[in-house]
């Protein structure tokens, strides 16, 4: 009876963790790229999906460098504020063809 009820209980824990690890690997990765592929057969373009992080260390070496540069009264100051936003309309706005 002990036996069978332990068997029992890892059979259950197992099968908890396995469906916790799907629905996890779901979350972070296959729905995302898979998101990612419905866009790019539409047509739109734009960097890839990268995992937990996504375009933050390039956002904030982008935000340094535009905090070292001396800010002017002729300068945009939306460029200086986020620097990675005109860079992205830029690089896959509707102008870029």
């Amino acid at each position: 009876m002990e036996l069978t009820l332990k068997s029992t209980a890892f059979t259950i824990v197992i099968v908890t963790l396995v469906t916790w690890a799907w629905m996890v690997l779901n979350w972070l990765w296959l729905r995302p790229k898979k998101l990612e592929k419905f866009l790019r057969q539409q047509g739109l373009k734009g960097n890839s999906y990268r995992l937990l992080f996504g375009d933050l260390k390039e956002s904030s070496i982008m935000l340094k460098k535009a905090k070292a540069r001396p800010l002017s009264l002729d300068d945009d100051a939306a460029v200086r504020v986020n620097p990675f936003l005109p860079k992205l309309f830029k690089d896959y706005g509707q102008d870029k063809k």
